[in-house]
């Protein structure tokens, strides 16, 4: 019997008290649904954000979208950000108008599909409905995670689409047409954050680790209908910025400048402000800033270079410095809440109380989470029994180890781990029904459906 038949067929034993209401009664997941939306709603009408940074960049260009212009910048095409999320927010604006609705509502959506397949995929793994649940509940009231809803960055929506991507790649791993539809919804992630092209190969080869039915034949059978749909997505947006601007870009133009900000002798591991004042023009680069949108191009192969030249001649001070931008990445949680901060600057006090009270939260996510991880880490080399029901869990661990390396090669700005906290948060939640499990002196069921 494989996972996915064992988690239909087991069934929870009886429990009492609030632990066996919150696993098996009903009305359990339609409140925590309730309460996920309403809050993320609540926040939308009454603390609406203004539009801010990238933010504001992503809405600019969706509005042109919108219009009929595409996707430029000072009437020249451009491929700057990645052009995934400025397209949806131009989608949404064509169905609900020019006013921030249409951008709200999508972000809503893409919360309330995170939620759900949270659920999904914690049954996908074998986590029973108890640890499911509290996850879920976990993820409702997650502060840094409701106040991103109402802002217009693109890490709820794309988010949704390379879980979407994961879930649909596990629960279709043995059907060539599952692990075509994985692959098209990681092209429609990747189109949103260019680093995503990297993931699946990372995914298919834990998922040969850890899943029996899998393994290294799975894996061979799975690369190309992935990889082969992903380019379907990707490559006619190559296509258009190879017409348009004249070079090879598979996505965006800000791989130069992203690999700089942390590959330099100012370079701090986080994000620094150096745009529009005179550093930029100290880099050597020889394009001033007021030229980034006409020369983006030639600006992304310069910082190429440059980050390049620096790191082969400061290796030791690189991998010094891409430890740094790890610790860095998952040190705070509090880039969620920056957009309210900014919008209303008389509530710096009550902000910065609540900033304290998610970054508790998150603390509190990261313990659980990664304690899950660690319980279920030595399944990789022992043998059958429980060990082998908690091996899946792992899984949950690849979005985490991936935005890790990424911060490593990149930038370690806090609000990059955000893909990686549904995750954490169903292993949280595994890791909580585990010791609740244990606390009633019934460990066994823990994984099961």
């Amino acid at each position: 019997m494989d996972m996915a038949a064992a988690n239909v067929t087991a069934r929870p034993q009886a429990r009492h008290g609030w632990a066996g209401t919150f696993e098996t009664a009903r009305w359990v997941m339609p409140a925590i649904f309730a309460i996920a939306i309403g809050l993320r709603l609540a926040l939308m009408l009454l603390m609406p954000q203004q539009p801010m940074s990238d933010g504001l960049w992503y809405m600019d260009r969706a509005g042109e979208m919108a219009r009929g212009l595409g996707f430029q910048e000072q009437g020249r095409p451009t491929a700057f950000w990645p052009v995934g999320y400025p397209a949806a927010l131009a989608a949404s604006m064509i169905v609900a108008g020019p006013s921030p609705l249409g951008p709200l509502a999508l972000n809503l959506a893409a919360a309330a599909a995170i939620l759900a397949l949270m659920v999904r995929f914690g049954a996908l793994l074998g986590i029973g409905p108890l640890g499911v649940r509290i996850a879920g509940l976990l993820y409702a009231l997650y502060p840094a995670h409701i106040a991103y809803a109402g802002a217009p960055f693109s890490e709820t929506v794309s988010t949704a689409l390379v879980m979407a991507a994961f879930t649909v790649m596990v629960a279709g791993r043995a059907r060539a047409g599952g692990l075509v539809v994985a692959g098209l919804l990681f092209g429609a992630a990747t189109l949103m954050r260019a680093q995503i092209l990297f993931f699946p190969i990372g995914a298919l080869i834990a998922m040969a680790l850890c899943l029996r039915d899998f393994g290294w034949r799975g894996l061979l059978r799975a690369l190309l209908p992935v990889h082969l749909a992903l380019a379907a997505v990707v490559l006619p947006w190559t296509i258009r910025n190879s017409a348009e601007m004249g070079a090879f870009i598979p996505v965006s133009t800000n791989g130069g400048i992203a690999l700089y900000y942390g590959a330099n002798d100012r370079a701090t591991g986080d994000w620094y402000e150096w745009e529009r004042t005179p550093i930029w023009d100290a880099t050597g680069v020889g394009i001033p800033y007021r030229e980034h949108v006409q020369r983006q191009v030639e600006l992304d192969r310069r910082f190429k270079a440059l980050a390049r030249d620096w790191i082969a001649r400061h290796p030791r001070q690189w991998i010094a410095l891409g430890v740094r931008k790890v610790v860095l990445v998952w040190r705070k949680d509090t880039d969620g809440l920056w957009g309210i901060d900014a919008s209303y600057p008389g509530l710096r006090g009550r902000v910065a109380i609540a900033q304290v009270g998610n970054q508790l939260y998150y603390l509190g996510v990261l313990l659980f989470g990664f304690a899950g991880l660690a319980v279920a880490l030595p399944s990789l080399w022992r043998g059958r029994g429980g060990a082998d029901e908690r091996r899946p869990i792992l899984l949950l661990g690849c979005m985490p180890a991936f935005v890790t390396l990424t911060a490593f090669v990149f930038t370690g700005q806090v609000r990059y781990h955000y893909p990686a906290m549904p995750f954490l948060i169903l292993a949280a939640g595994w890791m909580i029904a585990r010791l609740l499990r244990r606390g009633q002196g019934s460990e066994r069921g823990v994984e099961r459906m």
